[in-house]
């Protein structure tokens, strides 16, 4: 963990290096360091370390990614308002407890789904997500039913981690909706 801060807390400050060395440290960070948080749950962090080195190996397709996605933000916060508003309502009237929040997925991980896509920003429709914490499996999938009941799921973009657990032990239920204005949501 002090090892992991260390290097969160140089990526931060990795202006002042030789340009081929923020590359190199910043090619081992993606590489080693982002993962190894990661598999610890430090998703916060995980988050921060890949848009770091993302934003000093490649800094055109940062900038690019970054202004597209801020073009995008206020149609984005407008979306995540009102899905969130609707969700509580619903889990409120099945009485099921839970927390209920929207986030913007961070850039390295909407560059990474545009490589593995092959698609342009212009065709991304999953960049940003609601998550729905409750307090047991069996909520989990009540409230699947409930948001499928409320939206209408993508076909074929149902993912079950609670059946089979990510190697770092991350457990959930992910799916793609058609949204409140058309947009998708994860």
């Amino acid at each position: 963990l002090i090892k992991l801060a260390d290097r969160l807390h140089n990526m931060r400050t990795l202006d002042v290096l030789r340009l081929e060395k923020r590359k190199r440290i910043s090619a081992q960070t993606l590489d080693i360091f982002a993962p190894i948080a990661n598999r610890l749950g430090l998703f916060k962090w995980t988050r921060e370390l890949e848009d770091l080195s993302f934003c000093y190996l490649y800094p055109k397709r940062y900038e690019a990614i970054k202004k597209e996605l801020g073009k995008q933000r206020g149609n984005h916060t407008a979306i995540i308002k009102k899905t969130s508003a609707k969700i509580k309502q619903e889990l409120a009237e099945n009485k099921i407890v839970g927390s209920v929040d929207g986030r913007e997925k961070n850039i390295y991980s909407v560059y990474r789904k545009m490589r593995s896509r092959r698609v342009p920003m212009s065709e991304m429709r999953d960049i940003f997500a609601i998550r729905i914490i409750v307090n047991s499996v069996d909520e989990c999938y009540r409230v699947l039913g409930i948001i499928h009941n409320t939206y209408k799921p993508v076909p074929g973009k149902f993912k079950d981690y609670i059946a089979i657990p990510k190697i770092n032990g991350y457990q959930s239920l992910h799916t793609l909706l058609f949204g409140t204005f058309g947009q998708s949501i994860e």
